[in-house]
């Protein structure tokens, strides 16, 4: 997994496009999530949410598709361990552009539909 991680990262670092990096890096940040610290720090939040970001900015680039919709199906897609593992660390950091801000969105959707 971590290989595939860096072949992604280094697909993103080559591709012509925004929306070709940006997918690179939804499919780099998937092969990564399964190194998430066990510190409960808000900097892991990108390792579990980060894929689901990354693809929404590359459809919104691609497709005019708004970045909303796609959140809202990564977020139906999401299984209950999912946000399990999400709601052992804090929310989502401030920054990191619209990517950053995708991230706080799908956060803070998946959060606000946990069960008590």
């Amino acid at each position: 997994m971590r290989d595939t991680a860096w072949a992604a990262l280094q697909a993103a670092q080559s591709a012509h496009t925004v929306a070709g990096r940006e997918a690179a890096r939804a499919a780099m940040a998937a092969a990564g999530a399964a190194y998430l610290h066990p510190l409960a720090k808000a900097t892991q939040v990108k390792h579990i949410l980060g894929a689901g970001a990354h693809a929404a900015r590359a459809a919104e680039l691609v497709a005019g598709e708004l970045a909303a919709d796609h959140l809202e199906r990564t977020a139906r897609r999401a299984t209950p361990l999912v946000v399990d593992v999400l709601s052992r660390y804090p929310a989502a950091l401030d920054g990191g552009g619209r990517v950053g801000e995708l991230t706080r969105l799908l956060d803070t959707t998946l959060r606000t539909r946990r069960p008590a």
